[in-house]
C-alpha cells in the first residue's frame, strides 16, 4: 500500500466518494468502509517458532498507512474542517490522527477474545511486541480498548469522538483558534446530547468517555515516543512520518 499512498499529508479538496465507519455486528468485518487493511506477511514454515521481533514491523508500517489514508478521508467528509486552509487541516489532523487511528480500531476490537477482528486478518498485543512496541504502551492500550468496548457505543457516537478529537484547539500551530474551538464544543454537545436521547440508562457515560479521551492522550505520547525509538523516521513511510515529525 506504501507505494500507492501520498508523500505528505495534503489534503486535496476534491470531492471524494463518501467514507463511513463499519461498525461489525459479525465476525470478519472490515476496518472502515471503502479499503481493506494490507497483507499480512506470509506465515513461517514452522507455526510453533516465535518469529523475531520486529518482524511485524513493515505490515505495521503498511497498515498505519492505511489507517492514516481512512482518517484523512473521514476529516475531508466534515464541511467545517475543508473549509479550514491546508495548512490548519494539515497541523489538526497531525495532532489527532493517531488518537483517531485507535478510535476506529476499538470499532473492530472483540472484548471477548481481545483481538482486533479486520476482514480476513485478525491482530493481538502480541502483534504489537512482534513489531517492536514495548509492554509499557501495549498493556494500556488493551485496557484502553477493553474499557471502551464495554460501553457499547453507537456509530455515531464513534464518529463524534473522531470530529472531537480532530477538533482540537489545543493543537500547536493552529489558526483560526476560535473557530475550532466553537465547532468542538458543538461536536461535544451533540454527543452529549445523543448519549442523553439514546442511552438514558448510561447516565455516566459522558464523563466516562472524557476520562478515556484523557487516557487516550497518554497513550498518544508513548505510542509517538516508541515509534520513534522503534523506527528511524526517514525509514518509514512517509505519511507516518509527517505524522509524528
Amino acid at each position: 500500500l506504501s507505494h500507492r499512498c501520498p508523500p505528505t499529508l495534503t489534503v486535496p479538496l476534491s470531492p471524494q466518494p463518501a467514507v463511513r465507519l463499519y461498525i461489525p455486528r459479525s465476525p470478519g468485518p472490515g476496518v472502515a468502509a471503502g479499503g481493506s487493511p494490507p497483507p499480512l506477511p506470509p506465515p513461517t514454515e514452522d507455526e510453533d517458532v516465535l518469529p523475531d521481533v520486529f518482524s511485524m514491523l513493515p505490515h505495521f508500517a503498511d497498515l498505519s498507512t492505511f489507517m492514516i489514508q481512512q482518517v484523512i478521508n473521514f476529516a475531508k467528509e466534515i464541511p467545517v474542517f475543508r473549509s479550514l486552509p491546508i495548512d490548519t487541516q494539515i497541523s489538526l489532523l497531525k495532532g489527532a490522527t493517531l488518537q483517531i487511528c485507535q478510535i476506529r480500531f476499538n470499532t473492530v476490537f472483540n472484548a471477548n477474545t481481545k483481538v482486533w477482528e479486520c476482514g480476513q486478518h485478525c491482530y493481538t498485543i502480541r502483534d504489537g511486541a512482534l513489531a517492536g512496541f514495548q509492554q509499557v504502551y501495549l498493556e494500556p492500550l488493551l485496557k484502553f480498548h477493553e474499557s471502551l468496548r464495554r460501553l457499547h457505543l453507537h456509530e455515531a457516537e464513534y464518529a463524534l469522538l473522531q470530529a472531537l478529537l480532530l477538533f482540537s484547539p489545543g493543537h500547536a500551530d493552529i489558526a483560526q483558534r476560535d473557530l475550532i474551538d466553537q465547532f468542538q464544543e458543538k461536536v461535544a454537545l451533540t454527543l452529549k446530547s445523543y448519549i442523553d436521547h439514546r442511552h438514558p440508562e448510561g447516565r455516566f457515560l459522558y464523563p466516562k468517555l472524557l476520562l478515556l479521551l484523557t487516557e487516550l492522550q497518554t497513550l498518544k505520547v508513548e505510542n509517538t515516543r516508541q515509534i520513534l525509538h522503534i523506527h528511524d523516521l526517514s525509514s518509514m513511510t512517509p505519511l507516518l512520518s509527517e505524522i509524528i515529525s
